[in-house]
């Protein structure tokens, strides 16, 4: 993170889209959690998977995908439902060539446990929407506000993308990205950058230049604190408008 360079902001916006298109993931996977079968539409992917009637939704960006996991059982149950089954958790996929590396984990806990899988079959780029009247059977419901959308911020141009309570974005300074859970109207999480004024230890998203975030969101606009690395919120105010 660094003061804004207005200037070169404009012309990052103009040279390039704010989110990188999302890779074409559908298809059929051998993977260490059973067979999985991916649909996509756009950056919005679900899946079936053979393990405990196994359900994937999520979003792309890139090649990676953020989401969760659904099952009828596992070895831990969380205090509320996804999709109506307690049993569930995050997931980031990291795609590559015809096959995909990630981590998983149970509810909202941090994904460190690892699922990997190859592609057997690509087709099915697309999903039929559900007939019945409840809409998406794949949709994450939240009782937080939606927050998806463009918003002007003082690092730039935001995009955000949300799949219930998960939250993604991207932002032009130095490829900025941002990975969070909003809990009621706070969004919590971390900002991720090609570059900043400190190198974490460790890596997020393949990056070492990265730090917490805390953005209370008030109808179309936001204020908040960032942070680098674990440290606390004391490297400067960020705050936005929904555009």
């Amino acid at each position: 993170m660094k003061p804004i360079n207005y200037l070169l902001i404009i012309c990052l916006l103009l040279m390039t889209p704010a989110f990188s298109q999302a890779l074409d993931v559908a298809g059929t996977y051998s993977s260490s959690e059973g067979s999985i079968i991916l649909q996509q539409n756009g950056d919005r992917v679900v899946g079936r998977y053979t393990n405990d009637n196994g359900e994937l939704t999520g979003l792309m960006f890139g090649n990676i995908f953020e989401g969760f996991w659904i099952e009828d059982g596992s070895e831990r149950r969380c205090a509320t439902p996804k999709n109506g089954r307690y049993h569930w958790g995050r997931v980031t996929f990291t795609f590559t060539g015809n096959g995909f590396s990630g981590v998983w984990g149970h509810c909202d806990d941090k994904p460190t446990r690892s699922w990997g899988g190859t592609r057997s079959y690509a087709g099915g780029g697309g999903f039929e929407q559900p007939q019945q009247a409840g809409g998406d059977p794949f949709a994450i419901s939240s009782d937080g506000p939606s927050i998806e959308g463009t918003w002007s911020s003082s690092e730039g141009v935001i995009q955000f993308r949300q799949q219930g309570n998960r939250v993604a974005g991207r932002y032009p300074n130095d490829n900025g990205e941002i990975v969070g859970t909003l809990q009621g109207d706070t969004l919590s999480g971390y900002w991720i950058e090609n570059h900043s004024a400190q190198r974490c230890p460790s890596a997020k998203n393949g990056r070492y230049f990265w730090g917490r975030i805390e953005f209370q969101f008030s109808g179309d606009r936001f204020s908040g604190k960032w942070g680098y690395c674990d440290g606390p919120l004391t490297g400067g105010a960020w705050g936005g408008n929904r555009k």
